[in-house]
């Protein structure tokens, strides 16, 4: 599992393999607040594959990306 440090959060990537062969994207933001840490699961919204693991991983720390961007900026129901 390759992890990535974005903006003060880990991001985990653990895009899987599919018995069709394709990759599916998946990712974890990993998140330390006050002796806690809480792990956000990231999926795609759409049903997608990728032909190969580092696509999905890219596609995943994307959507990770806009996740920790919308909890800085207020737009993922926090402020």
């Amino acid at each position: 599992m390759r992890k990535v440090s974005y903006k003060g959060h880990t991001i985990e990537l653990a895009s899987a393999k599919l018995r069709s062969g394709g990759w599916v994207a998946r990712a974890t933001v990993v998140i330390e607040e006050e002796k806690r840490t809480k792990k956000i699961p990231i999926f795609g919204r759409r049903r997608a594959s990728f032909d190969s693991k580092r696509e999905a991983d890219s596609y995943a720390l994307e959507l990770s990306k806009l996740w920790v961007d919308g909890r800085i900026w207020g737009g993922n129901g926090r402020s």
